[in-house]
């Protein structure tokens, strides 16, 4: 492993930690901040879009520039984002509850129709299903805590990703003896 890819992985790796820790401890505060800096980044990019339509002048060559239409929708949107917060999460989540439940009645069908073909699995494909299927439901009718949930466990992914990157870098640097590089 080269140096430069061993710092990189170093810095991944901490700021996953980083990043994990923040999202288990604050997760509501974290769910904000990056709505918050999608917003921000969208108002950034629609500002850009104007000012560069205008500084440009390409709009008088006659040919047809959505600049500022652009510029607008992405204002709009980042406003949206920013002074809605809440209701980006509860849209966020009823939507991906809606697709985490017809998912899991899918899942749920097949698992019955392998219990009828005789099939080996089923109960395990259904017992999942209708865990899924709960889930799904939560995320429709009460989305903050399941988001809350789902933030704190992505916080915990993220520390177990950064501890084995970091543990799998420790490993590679204590197996693998510097090599010295003699010039003749």
């Amino acid at each position: 492993m080269t140096k430069p890819f061993q710092k990189a992985m170093l810095i991944t790796s901490i700021v996953y930690l980083v990043v994990g820790l923040v999202l288990i401890i604050w997760p509501d505060a974290a769910r904000q901040i990056i709505i918050y800096a999608i917003g921000a980044a969208a108002l950034v990019y629609g500002g850009y879009r104007i000012i560069d339509f205008f500084v440009r002048k390409e709009h008088l060559s006659g040919t047809i520039q959505v600049g500022v239409a652009l510029g607008i929708g992405c204002l709009l949107i980042g406003l949206f984002l920013i002074f809605k917060v809440d209701l980006i999460v509860t849209l966020l989540a009823a939507v991906i509850g809606v697709a985490v439940i017809i998912d899991s009645v899918l899942r749920l069908q097949i698992a019955l129709n392998l219990r009828h073909a005789g099939g080996q699995y089923w109960l395990v494909l259904l017992i999942t299903a209708l865990v899924t299927l709960g889930f799904g439901i939560l995320l429709l009718f009460n989305p903050f805590t399941a988001v809350k949930v789902a933030t704190i466990v992505a916080g915990i992914l993220l520390l177990i990703d950064g501890g084995f990157t970091l543990w799998g870098l420790l490993q590679v640097k204590s197996s693998i003896p510097e090599r010295t590089i003699i010039v003749k």
